[in-house]
């Protein structure tokens, strides 16, 4: 061994595992190099042969648990201490897949964590219970919209959100692409909408339906973005943590009351899912890691639309939404990207009950008061 100035360490560590799962393209020399890359980079990030036989060696540098060659890949499970994580979500997902996710061919598919860790954080608010009590309590799916286009003005933008609640919609949440453009300022256009969900909800009763303004701000005004759309009276916010990260969603879905509906947009996310041999797999993008986020709806492409979301890669994200995670409330898995009313019965009975459907363009195909009665009408048809 080489000459190191280290000297040996001992840690006092719990002995909680973080359990993650990879794949690794490639022929079996180059696979296991890669192997010992991923268990170095994600922790030490040092050479090894200068760490002494102590516990750095032994417990903190990844712990290989198990491997499986399948064909042209490696199937490798490795552990990591939990204390690595530090309790945190920005270094747990380092830990799972920071310097690694710069290496091509590598692919992260589970993760299994301790429930020390997992007691760290207090997902999703309110959960799938709490989102059936308040919009769906004789059963079926929750309804979401998004207001659109871009460059509606407020006033237009306030009567189509008015029409949506009277025909029932559930959740009317800004398109992800609203932020603060000068032709729908954020400050102008959040209580402009709320005031016009309300008088719907007046008029026509409970379910109440709430409106989701876009958190599409920048970094600095995010916090201040979010106590204003609530003291304007928005039930609920729509935060994008593929554009200020996932610990920044954890942080502003804790600021919020526990009643407020926080949902999760997939916006940058697809980079991670799409190469079906880098990145990290769908569940654990828009189902677990959301979760842990505060995601009480998580969106993600529905197969069969704009995007190329398998079948397959759709209903493990519903079951990674819904799925047990420590003590952790299940989230609403919310299929859209071209939906159509057309295809509300399909997807009811493909996700079940526990799914929020979200459709947007397509209810402006005519009225859409009547577009949100034909979606109710074709739940209720599956359910009889």
């Amino acid at each position: 061994m080489p000459a190191s100035p280290l000297r040996p360490t001992t840690l006092d560590l719990s002995g909680e595992r973080i359990d993650a799962s990879y794949v690794i393209a490639g022929d079996a020399e180059h696979a296991d190099a890669v192997l010992e890359q991923l268990v170095v980079e994600q922790t030490i990030e040092f050479p090894r042969d200068l760490v002494p036989d102590d516990d750095i060696s032994r417990e903190i540098i990844g712990r290989v648990e198990a491997t499986d060659r399948r064909g042209g890949e490696l199937h490798a499970r490795i552990s990591y201490a939990a204390e690595i994580a530090g309790g945190q979500l920005p270094q747990l997902l380092n830990v799972l897949f920071g310097n690694i996710s710069m290496v091509p061919g590598v692919r992260l598919v589970d993760v299994e964590l301790p429930p020390s860790l997992l007691g760290r954080f207090a997902g999703p608010g309110i959960g799938v219970a709490g989102l059936r009590e308040r919009f769906a309590p004789d059963g079926g799916p929750v309804l979401a919209t998004a207001l659109k286009p871009m460059g509606t003005p407020i006033a237009d933008l306030a009567r189509i959100a008015e029409d949506l609640a009277l025909g029932g919609m559930h959740l009317i949440k800004d398109d992800h692409s609203f932020a603060t453009q000068p032709f729908a300022a954020f400050r102008e256009r959040v209580p402009a909408m709320v005031a016009a969900i309300d008088r719907a909800n007046e008029q026509r009763g409970e379910p109440r339906s709430i409106y989701l303004p876009a958190l599409n701000l920048p970094a600095d005004e995010l916090h201040a973005g979010v106590e204003f759309a609530l003291e304007a009276g928005a039930g609920g916010v729509l935060l994008l943590p593929g554009l200020f990260g996932f610990d920044t969603m954890r942080s502003l879905a804790a600021s919020t009351p526990d009643d407020v509906v926080v949902m999760a947009h997939p916006s940058l996310l697809g980079s991670h899912v799409t190469d079906p041999r880098s990145g990290i797999a769908h569940e654990l993008v828009f189902g677990t890691f959301a979760r842990l986020a505060g995601a009480d709806v998580s969106i993600f492409p529905n197969h069969g639309g704009r995007f190329s979301f398998s079948p397959e890669q759709c209903r493990s994200i519903a079951d990674a939404c819904r799925a047990p995670l420590g003590d952790l409330a299940p989230a609403l898995p919310a299929p859209g990207g071209g939906m159509t009313v057309d295809r509300v019965a399909e997807m009811v009975r493909f996700y079940g009950p526990d799914v929020c459907l979200l459709i947007g363009g397509a209810l402006y195909r005519g009225d859409v008061r009547t577009q949100v009665e034909r979606m109710l009408a074709a739940i209720e048809e599956v359910a009889t």
